[in-house]
């Protein structure tokens, strides 16, 4: 049985409705599902707006990114054709294509032959996989804030704790499945190591916490 992974995510069900009309016409399965709000985006900076994950095949994750680099192509010689990238500058396609995570195989395709043209040169869409995705990197002030959180646990505050052993869990755990199909640690080794230090110091003020919770309540 192949093994689903989110492809790509869209502010509602109408943004997606153009790849699973290519999906249906290639009768390739798929499942578009509510995704509620990640913790973890919340350490990224990232908005927390409700998204809705297209779910594929990881083994078809290529096949489904030449698609729609093919349908660009298509797209792009008919008449009337509009996308925002034509207004964009030649350093802000090079941007677009020097750091791609983001970006659909579509768009991609899109602002390679727009530079391409450009600058009448032959211009190579790099490849979104383990070899080039960079892992997210926790900011100190996000690290400093955790620690800070975990420690004020101990205390009458228990569920501070708890707070802070799921947001190292998080950060120790989460995955990325890029455009390839390949899965990889979302966070970078020092970021791991951190939320992997934040689930212990947790346990451990978490078991503080209960025991003074313990003492309060015998006390006469």
């Amino acid at each position: 049985m192949s093994q689903y992974a989110i492809y790509s995510r869209f502010h509602s069900p109408d943004d997606a409705q153009y790849l699973i009309a290519i999906l249906q016409q290639r009768n390739i399965p798929y499942t578009l599902e509510h995704e509620v709000n990640q913790l973890d985006k919340v350490y990224l900076g990232e908005s927390i707006d409700a998204m809705y994950a297209l779910q594929i095949p990881t083994d078809s994750f290529n096949e489904v990114s030449n698609m729609l680099a093919e349908q660009a192509k298509a797209d792009m010689v008919k008449p009337g054709f509009e996308h925002l990238m034509q207004s964009y500058s030649v350093e802000e396609l090079q941007e677009i294509l020097t750091e791609p995570a983001g970006y659909s195989a579509y768009d991609l395709q899109v602002a390679a032959s727009l530079l391409a043209e450009k600058t009448q040169g032959q211009v190579t869409i790099p490849l979104n996989n383990g070899e080039t995705f960079v892992p997210y990197k926790l900011e100190t002030i996000w690290i400093v804030l955790g620690y800070i959180v975990s420690i004020l646990g101990a205390s009458y505050f228990f569920y501070l704790a708890i707070a802070g052993f799921l947001a190292g869990l998080v950060v120790h755990q989460s995955k990325k499945t890029l455009k390839n199909g390949t899965t990889v640690k979302m966070y970078s080794a020092n970021s791991r190591m951190h939320g992997r230090n934040l689930m212990i110091l947790s346990v451990l003020t978490t078991c503080i916490s209960l025991l003074i919770l313990i003492g309060y309540i015998k006390t006469p």
